[in-house]
């Protein structure tokens, strides 16, 4: 079964706003990439000094975390609901980004013999 993966930044927005109150976020002051950004926890660190803001490509959201000895620097944000967002909310992800491509206009297979059985002549 094949899905089409859309991007919206309007479909984004929610699970962002849920990953910033997961990761105890407060609204930042300045301006990140021309949008709002927040302080939050870094999840692999534990550390209050990572940012979430609007990404450069202006199609998703991420994180970014300064410390030099984590390595979450760009993580998008489908990333990072995915590693820690949990079971249910990247469930709710993927419903919510992708649709399934899965049609029933399949035919069956026509003229088909059954095994075992002598053909008939006319």
């Amino acid at each position: 079964m094949g899905y089409e993966f859309k991007t919206d930044i309007n479909i984004e927005y929610p699970f962002f706003t849920e990953m910033v109150g997961r990761l105890d976020g407060t609204k930042g002051k300045m301006l990140f990439n021309g949008r709002e950004k927040y302080q939050v926890r870094c999840p692999r660190c534990n550390k209050n000094k990572a940012v979430m803001g609007y990404a450069k490509t202006k199609d998703s959201f991420v994180l970014v975390c300064p410390v030099d000895e984590c390595d979450l620097n760009g993580v998008i944000l489908h990333d990072l609901i995915k590693r820690y967002g949990g079971e249910e909310m990247f469930e709710r992800w993927r419903q919510a980004r992708w649709t399934p491509t899965y049609t029933e206009d399949w035919l069956p297979i026509k003229n088909r013999r059954i095994p075992n059985q002598p053909s008939e002549c006319l």
